[in-house]
């Protein structure tokens, strides 16, 4: 069993929902109009500046059909590094992605 910091799983949760956010190609306004969140709400939370609720990670994981346990399952270290990796590429594609419909 794995002691949690309160810290360590917000940002956990945070960065689990903003690689599904960019795999899904949608902005923070975007995933907040679907799931009836604010897109400033939507950032605070993949940021880890506020503690999500219980309400809203249940539309997180039913949105992008994730279980709820895998949330809050301690990453390792390398998959929390693989993660890093896919947002920043995923980031760089979602940029380009925006930059052509300008």
């Amino acid at each position: 069993m794995y002691i949690w910091e309160v810290d360590d799983l917000k940002f956990q949760i945070g960065k689990i929902f903003q690689f599904y956010r960019l795999k899904n190609k949608l902005s923070q306004l975007q995933l907040g109009n679907e799931i009836n969140l604010s897109g400033n709400q939507v950032g605070r939370i993949e940021r880890a500046e506020t503690n999500p609720t219980v309400e809203s990670i249940v539309k997180f994981c039913n949105f992008f059909k994730i279980d709820i346990l895998f949330v809050f399952t301690k990453l390792t270290a390398t998959d929390y590094k693989n993660l890093e990796l896919e947002i920043m590429q995923l980031q760089k594609e979602f940029k380009n992605h925006n930059r052509r419909k300008s």
